[in-house]
C-alpha cells in the first residue's frame, strides 16, 4: 500500500515543480515558440535539422537535448529566452515526459519520430509505459501535432486534439507528407517526397533509412512554421552529424 501511495504523489510533486520553476525563471516560455520531439530514435537528429531550418530562416533559435530534469529544462530555456530567440527546438524522452517536465508549458508543435520500445513500464515511473508518457506531450493541446503515418501507435498519438491541425509524414500514401522513394549512401540519403501536390527532394548526411522519417519530420515542422520549401530543403541539407 506505501509503494502505491509514493506512486501516486510523484506526478504531484513533478507539477508542482514545474510551476515553481515557470515561476523562478520569470516564464521563458511566454516569448518563444516551443517545438517538442520525442521518440525512441532519431529525436535528436530531427531536433538538428529543425535548429538548422530555423536558422537558414534568420529565426532566433535554441536547442535543448533531453534535459535531466525540470530545473535543467526551465535553466536552458530561460538562457535561450535572455537571448531573444523565437523559437526552442526540445528533444524530450519518455521519462522526461513521464516526469512531468512539460506539465504548464505551451507547445507550439509536438513532434514524435520512430516509436520502437517495448510496452514496458518507464524507469522513473513505474505505472507508466512509454507510449503512455510519449503521448502526455500531446496531450496539451499544441498548436500543430506532426505524427508518424507508419507507426504502429499511430493512433494512440492522432486521437490528441491541437489548437490548429495534425500533419502526418511516413511512406503511407495516406501520410501529408508522402515518401515516394529514397537512396541510401554510405554517408548520406536522398529521399523524394509528395507535399501538398508537389514533389521534391530532401537529402542529408545522416544515414540509414529511418532518416528519411526524420527529414520528413522536420520538413513537415518547417511547413506548418509557414517557411518556403528551399529554406526547409537548404536547413535539412546542413545537417553535420558530428553536431548529434
Amino acid at each position: 500500500m506505501a509503494e502505491k501511495k509514493k506512486s501516486g504523489i510523484k506526478p504531484k510533486l513533478q507539477k508542482a515543480k514545474a510551476k515553481f520553476f515557470a515561476t523562478y525563471y520569470s516564464d521563458p516560455a511566454k516569448d518563444i515558440k516551443i517545438i517538442a520531439v520525442t521518440g525512441d530514435k532519431g529525436r535528436d537528429i530531427t531536433a538538428h535539422f529543425l535548429q538548422n531550418i530555423l536558422k537558414n530562416r534568420d529565426a532566433k533559435t535554441g536547442l535543448i537535448i533531453d534535459p535531466k530534469s525540470t530545473s535543467d529544462l526551465y535553466k536552458q530555456l530561460y538562457k535561450i529566452w535572455r537571448t531573444g530567440a523565437d523559437h526552442a527546438v526540445i528533444s524530450i524522452d519518455s521519462n522526461g515526459l513521464a516526469n512531468h517536465f512539460f506539465y504548464g508549458l505551451p507547445i507550439h508543435i509536438a513532434i514524435i519520430t520512430d516509436n520502437t520500445e517495448p510496452k514496458t513500464p518507464s524507469s522513473i515511473l513505474p505505472s507508466t509505459n512509454p507510449e503512455e508518457a510519449k503521448a502526455i506531450l500531446f496531450n496539451t493541446q499544441p498548436y500543430f501535432s506532426i505524427l508518424n503515418r507508419d507507426d504502429a501507435n499511430y493512433d494512440l498519438f492522432a486521437k490528441y486534439p491541437t489548437k490548429t491541425a495534425t500533419f502526418t509524414y511516413g511512406h503511407s500514401a495516406d501520410a501529408d507528407l508522402c515518401i515516394n522513394r529514397f537512396k541510401l549512401y554510405p554517408t548520406a540519403i536522398e529521399a523524394n517526397v509528395t507535399y501538398s501536390g508537389q514533389k521534391f527532394d530532401l537529402a542529408s548526411y545522416a544515414t540509414g533509412e529511418e532518416a528519411t522519417h526524420y527529414m520528413a519530420a522536420a520538413a513537415l515542422a518547417g511547413f506548418a512554421l509557414d517557411f518556403d520549401r528551399d529554406t526547409i530543403v537548404d536547413g535539412i541539407a546542413d545537417y553535420e552529424p558530428n553536431t548529434k
